[in-house]
């Protein structure tokens, strides 16, 4: 039997609960009602000179002695998680459930405000509550989970990643549900710098796939999953959300932040994704893109939806949620299982002048068919990340 044969319930992987906290809004369905209107939480900041996508309903705890033991990455990820635990019918303890959370820069910001304000105390005192790994290891002693924890980084591809590997610790048997999450919290200086002297900050706005498009804002946000055997879901009665189908990861090893031009290593993560998810690229009927807006990831993107998906239709969510890094590919995900819900498909924020001759969603279209999903992440130093959904109320 190959590993990604889906032959039964114990290893059919479905999606009970979703949370997400964004810009847009602070909870998951009224962040997805307000992408379906083409609502932006991408405001331009007269401090910053840049667009950016911040969640304004937070505190924004932005000196050294308001510094607290939880993050702002901790707590919009905490609050994900019990979204989705909610919206799963679960509640805390959880001491069997897999912890699969993801970050690209993690709690970078608290290490700036504390490298900012060296005092010696205040150092000793907080430091280690800001090492990558805490942010899983937080949400495991939350869950009182005795089962796997795991804290991928992978770039901006990195939640893809996340649900890959919690998709497979309930294939492999480990357990029966996991919790897939990813946040970022990283509008900080030393980001806003990196960035910049790159190029691929947007100056004005925001505008995927467009002659416009000048590149992203940075954001913040979370989104979180709760993934189970389908034979658990079945025992617990659960709502289901749709199936993860399969998963393609690969790497260009090219450059530490320009994508191959060749798009090699992009191709084969497609094509490992459809091979395992045992569908085909004409069968696809929505992809959420990457869609950074930036020059070379755009026109990257729609070189391969030329080569395996000239039918299907696509959206970038970016121009509503800001580029939220690591977590951006969750929100993301989210979306796709929304979309299959619902049947409806959301619209591509910020949209000009297309540029590529590509079926970009400009306006939110009702898709009665919908039965496959992909969720497209890249990440910088060639992190290629493709998921596959399907409608489980239909299962190939």
């Amino acid at each position: 039997m190959k590993s990604w044969d889906r032959t039964s319930d114990d290893t059919t992987v479905v999606v009970t609960g979703i949370g997400m906290t964004t810009a847009i809004a602070e909870d998951r369905e009224n962040t997805w009602q307000q992408i379906l209107q083409g609502s932006s939480g991408i405001k331009f900041d007269y401090q910053l000179q840049l667009p950016i996508a911040r969640i304004d309903y937070l505190p924004s705890f932005n000196d050294h002695s308001k510094l607290l033991t939880q993050s702002r990455a901790q707590s919009l990820i905490q609050k994900s998680v019990l979204e989705a635990i909610a919206d799963a019918d679960l509640q805390v303890l959880l001491p069997n459930c897999g912890v699969v959370i993801g970050s690209s820069r993690s709690n970078q910001r608290e290490l700036e405000l504390l490298l900012n304000n060296p005092d010696k105390k205040l150092i000793q005192d907080f430091w280690q509550y800001y090492q990558s790994a805490n942010l899983s290891s937080q949400i495991a002693s939350l869950l009182q989970t005795q089962a796997p924890v795991l804290a991928p980084m992978a770039a901006c591809a990195t939640a893809n990643w996340a649900i890959a590997q919690a998709y497979e610790l309930i294939r492999s048997g480990h357990c029966d549900l996991a919790i897939a999450g990813s946040t970022d919290s990283a509008i900080t200086p030393l980001t806003i710098a990196g960035f910049q002297k790159i190029g691929v900050l947007a100056q004005t706005g925001v505008h995927p796939f467009s002659d416009e498009r000048e590149g992203f804002a940075l954001g913040e946000g979370a989104a979180v999953l709760v993934l189970e055997s389908l034979k658990s879901a079945k025992q617990r009665g659960s709502q289901i959300y749709g199936r993860v189908l399969g998963w393609g990861i690969t790497n260009d090893a090219y450059h530490a932040t320009s994508p191959n031009p060749d798009n090699q290593m992009a191709a084969i993560a497609i094509k490992d994704c459809l091979e395992r998810s045992q569908i085909t690229a004409n069968e696809v009927g929505y992809i959420n893109v990457h869609g950074t807006a930036t020059k070379l990831n755009d026109a990257r993107e729609a070189d391969l939806i030329n080569q395996f998906f000239p039918n299907s239709l696509t959206s970038a969510t970016k121009g509503a949620t800001g580029h939220t890094l690591g977590a951006t590919g969750m929100i993301e995900a989210a979306f796709c299982l929304l979309a299959l819900r619902d049947r409806i498909l959301p619209p591509t924020v910020g949209m000009k002048t297309p540029a590529f001759k590509i079926p970009m969603i400009q306006h939110t279209e009702i898709s009665p068919n919908l039965e496959y999903a992909l969720n497209f992440s890249f990440g910088f130093g060639g992190q290629n990340a493709i998921v596959a959904f399907g409608q489980y109320s239909n299962p190939k």
